[in-house]
């Protein structure tokens, strides 16, 4: 398994941080796809699905009764949920997982208020891990939801997103198969079968991938620097008290000074140590937990 995490663009403008951020807000037992009364077949039967004619056979399997292995799965097979609108420092989150070969890729991208400041954490994961996920999401009804009615179909970008209330945009693939539409928060009561997939991808890609820091977007790109981190054990590190990542991390976006960071190894471990981030540099530090001092040794590097 890999885990890769990548930050781009940054925004000088001051920004409000909300304490509350992009919350299902769903309460209750989520129904499976079978519970919630949902027909065997796949999107490109119901109404709003786009079906392509020259889908080959494995396309044309029906995703309700087709195996988990994604080596069975059409290439490309995916789903991916979108929440925009309401109040937030985001313009969308998305959560996404795609099957390439026998990999499923899981991804998390957040787009901050400017255009450029887009931020994605990405894991690959194979084998039972792989199936595990795709197990999950088939059975919630991911490739074999119906399109509710009274939702709208298409790209939730070509039409304003909702000032008072999210928006999730359903977006999935059975091969060539798909199906995309969206609907307010405020809708998914009266569809259960669509709550269950949101709630299942979601799910699925946050025990999977960490919440992204978003405080350094809002920094020029110019105080930034990047700091790489590995312990001799799996471990988790906080910086100034704030952000937690899990080691190891790769090239995570850090502002520039000086920064007290505690790593905390699985066997309970701790070591607290300084670091100082120059802009444009990328800081590496090994941190060895079984050493009475801590063997941090930060080497800056281009």
């Amino acid at each position: 398994m890999r885990i890769l995490a990548r930050g781009t663009g940054t925004c000088r403008a001051t920004v409000t941080v909300l304490a509350s951020l992009f919350g299902l807000g769903l309460v209750g037992r989520v129904p499976s796809a079978a519970a919630a009364g949902v027909p065997s077949g796949g999107p490109a039967s119901r109404p709003g699905a786009v079906a392509s004619a020259s889908a080959d056979a494995a396309d044309a399997t029906d995703p309700s009764h087709a195996p988990v292995d994604p080596a069975s799965i059409p290439e490309g097979t995916f789903i991916r949920i979108t929440l925009d609108g309401g109040v937030s420092p985001f313009t969308s989150v998305a959560w996404d997982v795609t099957v390439r070969g026998s990999t499923a890729v899981v991804s998390l991208v957040k787009e901050s208020l400017c255009a450029t400041g887009q931020r994605e954490r990405v894991r690959l994961v194979e084998g039972e891990g792989a199936r595990g996920i795709l197990a999950v999401l088939k059975d919630a009804g991911a490739w074999a939801c119906p399109v509710p009615p009274g939702v709208t179909v298409g790209r939730a970008r070509d039409h304003a997103a909702p000032g008072d209330q999210p928006r999730y945009e359903v977006w999935s693939a059975w091969g060539r198969r798909m199906a995309r539409f969206h609907l307010a928060q405020s809708a998914l009561r009266e569809a259960p079968c669509v709550l269950a997939v949101i709630t299942a991808v979601t799910s699925e890609v946050r025990s999977r991938v960490e919440t992204l820091p978003m405080r350094d977007l809002y920094y020029p790109s110019e105080k930034l620097g990047w700091v790489t981190a590995t312990a001799s054990e799996a471990a988790t590190a906080t910086i100034d008290g704030w952000d937690r990542v899990r080691l190891p991390v790769d090239a995570l976006e850090v502002v520039e000074g000086e920064h007290v960071v505690v790593v905390t190894g699985e066997s309970g471990r701790s070591r607290q140590f300084k670091i100082k981030v120059a802009p444009g540099m990328t800081l590496r530090v090994h941190v060895l937990l079984d050493e009475p001092d801590g063997g941090a040794a930060p080497a800056p590097v281009r």
